[in-house]
């Protein structure tokens, strides 16, 4: 069944072209030209509509990856599940344009220890199918260039104007087919500062358990999103809130519960990530990981010190069953706990060794943010400060976690 759009024209929604980047502009003219619908969508159109400067301006339309190919010579088609074209306006900057895609229901799925994941998501469609596949209605809103009208198939304009996310399908059909869109609730809640429908919320905290079912991999990664989003102190509480935040981190879960200062450390963390995030400073995931899984080891290793090695080991391997962190940041997780209680131990040849540490810097920022929470730590915090000052080369101010 044919299903037609709530279109809006631009006195009405009050879009301006002007805010459009130029290479999108040129972009959708081209495949106009060459016969095919395009249109800017997804979160550019979300965000202007809420008033926020968009990062990026995607695109989608009918002709297929290889079309696409076809007419821009400086594309590249990527991956394999999701087939995307990158149109390059430089060696780093690029347009992404994706083609309409068809039902999930057509998806081929396939099961890994229990977790769920799509083998692929290529079967292509028209608009109307693309508009109700989507997440959210905010998320849904495909916005012509040419004609500067908005098309709207499932009152994601109005959702908008109340401030509201709500699922374009049943929330509890929805999470079960991609669990991780419970996170991604979570991030644009943060984010954007709007209210989760009520049926979402009661879906999430009915579900929250299936979102074990997603890769694990892509877990590591929608956890980090929401964390660099600028408002993670939000999202941290709204995890915990929808009972999302005990099914990725169990063994911190428990480690809070014993012991509720761990709690306070995590949400002093978050508090200076978006600090950082604000003032456009680099924050390393693995940074935000080594917070996270803290409260776990911290609390093992106290009970069984000189086991350093092993502890950390068997922390990651039972972190791995909910949340696989790739190989590349386990170092700096290792390094940054390793010299926590190094920043106890004074003795001169220490402090070299330590102010020599290439991950010296995260290491005491994590340290910094302990001591606001254990006064205890507090005099170590001055007298590194001393040692500091007595380095004066600067070598490791420049430094960012």
């Amino acid at each position: 069944m044919k299903i037609s759009p709530e279109i809006y024209s631009k006195d009405f929604h009050s879009i301006d072209i002007n805010i459009i980047d130029g290479h999108a502009k040129k972009i959708s003219q081209t495949l106009k030209n060459s016969g095919y619908d395009t249109y800017l969508v997804g979160g550019c159109i979300r965000d202007i509509l809420l008033g926020i400067s968009p990062k990026d301006f995607d695109l989608v339309t009918d002709a297929e990856p290889n079309e696409i190919r076809k007419i821009f010579k400086n594309s590249k088609i990527i991956g394999r599940r999701f087939k995307i074209v990158h149109i390059y306006i430089d060696e780093k900057r690029y347009i992404e344009v994706t083609t309409f895609r068809a039902d999930e229901k057509k998806n081929s799925y396939t099961r890994k220890k229990g977790r769920k994941s799509i083998r692929t998501d290529n079967t292509y469609g028209e608009i109307t199918q693309d508009a109700f596949r989507r997440d959210f209605t905010i998320n849904s809103l495909y916005y012509d260039i040419e004609t500067e009208n908005l098309h709207d198939y499932v009152q994601g304009f109005k959702d908008i104007k109340e401030n509201k996310i709500r699922s374009i399908k049943d929330p509890e059909k929805s999470f079960q087919q991609d669990p991780v869109r419970m996170l991604r609730a979570v991030k644009f809640e943060s984010k954007l500062n709007l209210n989760l429908n009520s049926k979402d919320e009661v879906a999430i905290k009915r579900m929250s358990s299936h979102i074990n079912e997603a890769s694990s991999y892509r877990l590591f990664d929608e956890v980090i999103k929401i964390m660099h989003c600028g408002h993670s102190q939000i999202a941290y509480s709204k995890l915990k809130e929808y009972k999302l935040f005990k099914y990725l981190f169990p063994n911190t879960h428990e480690a809070i519960s014993a012991n509720t200062s761990y709690d306070d450390f995590i949400k002093q963390a978050l508090k200076n990530t978006d600090e950082r995030i604000k003032k456009d400073m680099h924050v390393n995931p693995a940074f935000i990981y080594a917070v996270f899984l803290w409260p776990s080891f911290d609390l093992l290793y106290s009970q069984k010190k000189g086991q350093f090695e092993r502890i950390f080991d068997d922390i990651i391997s039972k972190q791995s069953e909910n949340i696989v962190i790739p190989k590349f940041f386990l170092s700096t997780i290792y390094e940054i706990w390793r010299l926590q209680e190094y920043f106890i131990d004074l003795r001169k040849n220490t402090s070299k060794s330590i102010l020599n540490s290439i991950k010296y810097r995260a290491a005491y920022d994590f340290f910094l943010i302990r001591s606001y929470i254990n006064e205890d730590l507090v005099q170590y915090v001055n007298k590194w400060e001393k040692i500091e000052s007595m380095h004066s080369n600067g070598k490791h101010n420049t430094y960012e976690r």
